[in-house]
């Protein structure tokens, strides 16, 4: 991206547009077009996530999971992944499942971990296809059931999908 073309689209981020300030919270976070600011890609995914921008939920959720920019703090990230998650994220679907299997942000609850994944997994989320195999393969959260863990161990790595085993 060029010089220009952040400048744009910063003036649109400043005007409020969440989109532009996603985009702006993406170069800061790729280091694309301006040099990599961690604080800078939270801040402009914060205002992006303020005004429901899915996206952005998902970087400030990933952030906060991952101490970028801002120190670590799983209920935050839990906070921000049910943002996206509830708007139909798949991928917020499935972290927030991973937050309420490994209890971190939230209240360990199996059940509830099941019900996320499966959330992602009927929107095609290869990696939550693995996340609720395992759930079967173990029993938590719903009936130990070897054969639907095969298959979803199975649809997780088939390279069809999405290319992702």
């Amino acid at each position: 991206m060029e010089k220009k073309d952040i400048e744009k689209i910063r003036i649109a981020a400043e005007q409020g547009d969440a989109n532009a300030q996603f985009e702006l919270g993406d170069a800061y976070h790729l280091g694309c077009g301006v040099e990599e600011n961690p604080e800078e890609a939270v801040r402009w995914y914060r205002k992006a996530a303020e005004q429901g921008h899915v996206d952005a939920q998902c970087g400030i959720g990933d952030a906060y999971n991952d101490g970028y920019g801002v120190e670590q703090n799983y209920t935050e990230a839990a906070h921000w992944y049910r943002k996206a998650a509830e708007q139909g994220d798949d991928i917020a679907q499935d972290n927030l499942g991973l937050m309420f299997h490994l209890g971190q942000g939230v209240e360990k609850n199996d059940n509830e971990a099941v019900l996320w994944f499966k959330k992602a997994v009927s929107q095609g989320y290869q990696p939550a296809c693995f996340h609720l195999g395992w759930m079967y393969f173990t029993g938590k959260g719903v009936q130990k059931d070897y054969k639907e863990a095969l298959r979803l161990f199975l649809k997780s790595a088939d390279e069809d999908e999405e290319g992702l085993a």
